[in-house]
């Protein structure tokens, strides 16, 4: 079976204990974040890599910042790519409409400014451990691509 490609959206709320953070496998160079979406009554993996992993990233460092007891999800609109193969599908996001408090979005700001100020987007990213995307391996430059893009 060929590899497919489709877009989504996704509108629900970012689990901000649900964060898992690496350097794409393939591309070192790449951030990359994984978190699960709760829409409806079901949550949903949604992987990002690059400058959207960094903002994630940022969102959810202000949101724990800012709520340590435990933020609830933050409300998010996501654009993204579902990239499928024969025996599985991940969502990548290609972008993220944020809706939280004032307060949330300006401190994350902030922090993504910083984060993005080297050229390498992983000089500063705080874990380097490994990550792929749930797809074969020929297909993690085409995901990555196809984001880029969007």
């Amino acid at each position: 079976m060929p590899i497919t490609y489709a877009t989504s959206h996704v509108d629900g709320g970012l689990d901000c204990s649900s964060l898992s953070i690496g350097i794409l496998k393939s591309m070192s160079d790449s951030p990359i974040v994984k978190a699960m979406v709760i829409a409806g009554q079901q949550a949903h993996p949604i992987w990002a890599v690059d400058r959207l992993a960094v903002v994630i990233y940022c969102y959810v460092q202000s949101a724990k910042y800012h709520y340590p007891g435990g933020p609830l999800p933050i409300q998010v609109n996501i654009r993204s790519s579902l990239i499928s193969n024969a025996t599985t599908s991940c969502i990548v996001a290609d972008s993220i409409i944020w809706h939280t408090s004032e307060l949330i979005r300006s401190d994350a700001e902030r922090l993504i400014a910083k984060m993005t100020s080297n050229a390498r987007l992983t000089t500063q990213w705080p874990m380097k451990t490994e990550m792929t995307l749930p797809i074969n391996g020929e297909t993690l430059c085409e995901a990555r691509n196809l984001t880029s893009s969007g």
